[in-house]
């Protein structure tokens, strides 16, 4: 080779450099989106609020929609507050009793499914949500974001997340995402449908068999850490 060609040559390496370093940061956003996206929506089915649909309905029908907006607005702020709370707290009690991945997984797993079949199972029983009482008016403390927003299947969902020992900027990331899904998902239902209406049932139906489904792949995920 000509010392002519080795300036070429240097810039073919620096061109096939940069483009293979191009590459590998793509695929690692691509890969962060997908595993952010997936996190966060798992964190968002399993939210209480998506099983208690109908809970959420009764106590809340007898407010106009600018009082309910705003009153889920509020909680859903104080869930916010206690969703970074409550998953330190749980991510501390899991490394301090030096619970097994396999076995937080699990658990979890089945928490959610459990909560997930017992949202469809109690639509057939409409006479439980008449014995709820209804609010009159917008009160200043509601007993709504902890645990009918966030609650115990919330917290089995977040037993395999904190498990991982993540970054804590991935963490606030999953934990505002899921939350802003939420937030605007319980709004728009409680806001346009009235309290007992079949697109109630309907909905909180639909979303209880995703929160199973959702349920039954952690604990398939657990169940094979723990015999492969």
């Amino acid at each position: 080779m000509t010392i002519s060609g080795i300036p070429q040559l240097q810039r073919t390496e620096r061109s096939l450099l940069s483009r293979y370093n191009h590459q590998t940061l793509y695929k690692r956003l691509m890969d962060w989106s997908f595993f952010l996206l997936s996190q966060s929506c798992i964190l968002f089915l399993a939210a209480d609020s998506t099983t208690n649909v109908e809970v959420l309905s009764t106590i809340l029908g007898n407010l106009s929609k600018r009082s309910k907006a705003l009153l889920l607005l509020r909680e859903s702020l104080f869930a916010l507050l206690g969703s970074f709370v409550l998953y330190p707290l749980l991510s501390g009690l899991l490394y301090s009793l030096q619970t097994p991945a396999c076995a937080a997984t699990v658990v979890g797993g089945c928490g959610v499914m459990f909560t997930g079949m017992r949202a469809i199972l109690r639509n057939t029983q409409a006479s439980l949500w008449s014995k709820i009482p209804s609010l009159s008016q917008s009160p200043k403390v509601a007993p709504i974001a902890l645990p009918l927003m966030i609650g115990p299947s919330w917290l089995c969902a977040c037993a395999p997340l904190a498990m991982q020992q993540l970054p804590f900027s991935i963490v606030c990331t999953l934990l505002c995402l899921s939350w802003l899904m939420m937030t605007i998902t319980t709004i728009v239902l409680q806001t346009t449908n009235k309290a007992g209406s079949q697109t109630i049932i309907a909905t909180q139906t639909i979303l209880g068999l995703a929160v199973v489904i959702v349920g039954a792949q952690l604990l398939v995920s657990g169940l094979q850490q723990t015999f492969l």
